[in-house]
Formats: C-alpha cells, structure tokens, sequence
C-alpha cells in the first residue's frame, strides 16, 4: 500500500508540476511577441533618450526591423532599482505580461536581471585641456610624468566610488579632487554634466568620466580646447568593461533570439556605437578614441 500511494503522489506531483511549467512556458516565449519593449533611461546621453537619439536607441531599432515587430519603451532612470521598476514589472496590457522585455546596455552580471553575451567595451578616459602644456599627453600615465608644479592647484573632476576617484587618490591628488555624485536623485541631471558644465566653465581641470559618456559630453563642449586620453590604471585598478544586453532569468528562447541578434549584426551594431564616437577597447588592449589609436 505504502508503494502504490508513493507512486500515485510522485505521478500526481509531476502530472501538477508538467502542467504548471508549461502554462509558464507559455507566459515567457517570444514567439507570439509583436512588439520590441525596450527599458531604457529618458536622459542619459550619448546611450538612450525620450528623442531615441542615443546608440542604443538605434540598435533597438536595428532589433526590431529585424524581428519585423514594432518598438515601445519603458522609461525609467537607469539607477538604483532600475531593472525592479522595468524589467520585472509586471503589465498585463503587454505580450509578454511586464513593462518591459530587454535594456540594451547592462553589466554582464547585473542585479535584478540576466545578462546576455557582450558587445563592446570600453573604458574610463580622462579629458584633459588641448593646450600646448599638454600636448604631449598620449594616457593618464603622462599626466603623472609631468612636473608637478604644473599642475598644482589643478582641480581633478571624479565620480564618487569609481575608478577615476581611485586614481586620484593613488596618485597624490586627493587634495585637487572634486567630487561628484554618480547617481543623482534629479533625473535631468546626468553624468555628462561633469563635462558640459563643470570643464566647459572652468570649475574643473580635468574630468575622468565612462568612455562613452566622456566622448559625447566632450563633443558638446565648444568655449574650451578639450580631447581625451585612457585613464590607465595599476593592477589592482580596472578601467575597461564590457557592455552586454539584459533579459529575465528563465527566459532562455528570448535570451537565445537576443544574442543571436547580437552575433548576426555585430558589424551594424559596431558601425552605430562608433558613430558616437565611444572609445573602443581592441583585442590587442589599445583603445581607439575617434581617429586616433593609444597603446597601452
């Protein structure tokens, strides 16, 4: 008896479990999908903004012709509970039952959501005044090279709790730094003003800023002689990291149509991202800013 009921309960439990799993299959499968819906921040420039000017508003666009399906977005500052507020939350009014099914640009270990395969990276860079005292300037390593009397008094523009603040103080120049919050709780601020704002008027001499955000903000700059250099870092100092997509967990055929996306248009996607101008970090570890190639 105590077989046959064992038996019984391990038939019913798999009956109950095969039932479920498919009824949840079938909430997470792209294949009935229409539309592309896409997370994203409203004001971060040169990545995503309400005007899809960014590069990643093009790639989503690229996506979506490719699918054939229309492209909607879920704005949301691309901050602290970002992916709670967009990706994992739920909208019965979309196909796939959440605000949102994909960010173009994550970590590739983001909290909150799965990360695909990566397509580029970059690095933090330093901008630094075009001026004949620094001509010489290939990286960060040549600003440290110089005589420091030439830059006594010069103020260094960091983000709190990244790699340039890190530099900054590893090098003696704690006393020169101003620092600058990351994530502001005002969502018209954005990173970019550390550049635009801050360098453009002179409150700063330098700024060490994501190679992405400090290539675009730069190109805004017009009252001042800028240009950018690699931040170099010591050992212990990463500079360079990868940029992939992101997706739910246990959605592995939308995870697979995303990163097939990725290996079939890389080119295109490659050709859109150096359109901004965002400084690249090849295979060889030699960064290309705009025109110009730094050996590192």
């Amino acid at each position: 008896m105590f077989v046959t009921i064992s038996t019984k309960a391990v038939f019913l439990f798999s009956l109950v479990v095969g039932i479920v799993g498919s009824a949840y299959s079938k909430d997470v499968t792209p294949d009935n999908w229409t539309t592309l819906r896409v997370c994203a921040d409203p004001n971060s420039m040169p990545l995503s903004n309400m005007k899809k000017e960014g590069f990643e508003n093009k790639i989503a666009e690229l996506f979506a012709n490719d699918l054939g399906w229309q492209l909607n977005y879920k704005w949301f500052p691309q901050r602290l509970a970002f992916f709670r507020n967009t990706i994992r939350s739920k909208d019965p009014r979309s196909e796939s039952g959440y605000a949102c099914d994909i960010a173009i640009g994550a970590s590739p270990d983001p909290e909150g959501a799965l990360g695909t395969k990566t397509y580029y990276t970059s690095t933090w860079v330093m901008v630094i005044p075009d001026t004949p005292i620094f001509k010489n300037v290939k990286s960060s390593d040549d600003i440290l090279a110089m005589d420091r009397r030439d830059l006594d008094g010069r103020k260094f523009g960091i983000f709190q709790g990244t790699p340039g603040a890190d530099w900054v103080v590893k090098n003696g120049f704690a006393g020169q730094m101003m620092p600058f919050v990351r994530m502001q709780s005002d969502p018209n601020e954005y990173p970019g003003l550390i550049i635009e704002k801050n360098l453009a008027r002179g409150q700063i001499d330098f700024a060490i800023a994501w190679g992405p955000i400090a290539a675009y903000s730069s190109a805004q700059v017009k009252d001042r002689k800028i240009r950018l250099v690699p931040l170099i870092g010591d050992k212990e100092m990463r500079t360079d990291y990868s940029i992939a997509m992101a997706v739910r967990y246990r959605e592995p055929a939308w995870k697979k149509m995303v990163e097939a996306f990725i290996s079939r248009r890389q080119d295109d996607i490659n050709r859109i991202i150096s359109g901004y101008g965002v400084p690249l970090v090849m295979a060889d570890g030699s960064v290309v800013i705009g025109e110009e190639r730094f050996s590192r």
